[in-house]
Formats: structure tokens, C-alpha cells, sequence
């Protein structure tokens, strides 16, 4: 079946972009019926709301329509939306190496960039909270609030000294 021209084919995608294949892996359900993914790097759009990038899927043969591309390559894409959203393509449709594709390019015009993800909108500012910083202690030292022990206000050797009596009397007498 030949492709229609670039102006039918583009109305009838979902979307048209162009992009390199970055990878492509196998990808199976529960009937057993194979499915390639392949996974691809968005330089521009032309039609549709398409990211920097994007996964596309295919039948994994041939003879089932489905569309071999080869990693690394630039690609025109025509694709359409499964029902589950995901970007699919067969081989009925136009896409095409973009060295091959000066048409569909000429009749598409100079396309955008991808579609950037929006930021969530319930995120604020990333900046870390502000501390401030705890008020500047007076020099010298700390005034003497009443609580604690009193040993502060006494001399050391007085100190001393009444310990050393105090633990003299205490002691039994020697026999």
C-alpha cells in the first residue's frame, strides 16, 4: 500500500515529529503477540503534543505491519495513540528516514520543539527556609541567676580546705 501524500498523512497521525532512535527492546503481552518499543530522542514536532522524549511502539514483524527501525537513525514519524496513549506506528504509514523525507518537510513547515514537561503547580520556591541566626550573647560572663550551686562565689582554697575537714572528721579513729 503506498503512503498518502504528506498533507493527508500528517491530518490523519495523532502526531508527526522528528527523532533518533536511542534503543529498542522486545516487548510481549499475555496473547504472546510480540511488540517492539522503541525509544527515541525528539528534536522537533510538527503535530501533536510529543516530549524531548518519547516511546514508540510497533508490531515486532513485517508481516503483521509492523515498522523496523534502526538505532541511532533520524526518523519523520507518523504516528497514532493507542487507547491506552502510547505513541504506535505501523508500516502503512509515512514515516520515513529524514534524509529521504524533503516532501513531507517542505509540506510540514519548520515544526517546534518538543513540549517540555510542566512543573507540578502546587510546587513553591526550592529555596531552603531561612534561619535566623540566635541572638549575640554580652561579653564576660554570665550573670549569676540564683539557681544552681553557690560554689562559684566562693575561693577555691576555702573550698579546699573545708572539704578536707569534713572528710577528716568523718573518718573512725584508729585503734
Amino acid at each position: 500500500m503506498v503512503p498518502p501524500p504528506p498533507a493527508v498523512a500528517a491530518e490523519r497521525a495523532d502526531a508527526v515529529f522528528e527523532a533518533r532512535v536511542d534503543g529498542v527492546q522486545g516487548v510481549g503481552d499475555a496473547r504472546g503477540s510480540g511488540m517492539v518499543r522503541y525509544d527515541l530522542a525528539v528534536a522537533r514536532v510538527f503535530k501533536g503534543e510529543v516530549g524531548p522524549a518519547a516511546a514508540l511502539t510497533t508490531r515486532a514483524s513485517s508481516v503483521a505491519c509492523g515498522r523496523v527501525l534502526v538505532v541511532g537513525k533520524r526518523y519523520l514519524i507518523y504516528a497514532y495513540r493507542t487507547e491506552d496513549g502510547e505513541l504506535a506506528d505501523t508500516s502503512c504509514s509515512r514515516t520515513r528516514l529524514i534524509a529521504g523525507a524533503d516532501e513531507d518537510l517542505a509540506a510540514l513547515g519548520p515544526g517546534a520543539p518538543p513540549a517540555t514537561p510542566a512543573a507540578p503547580a502546587d510546587v513553591q520556591s526550592r529555596e531552603p527556609p531561612r534561619i535566623e541566626p540566635p541572638p549575640a550573647l554580652p561579653a564576660g560572663p554570665a550573670p549569676a541567676a540564683g539557681r544552681g550551686c553557690a560554689l562559684a562565689t566562693t575561693s577555691a582554697p576555702g573550698l579546699l580546705v573545708a572539704a578536707l575537714a569534713f572528710r577528716r572528721r568523718r573518718r573512725p579513729a584508729d585503734t
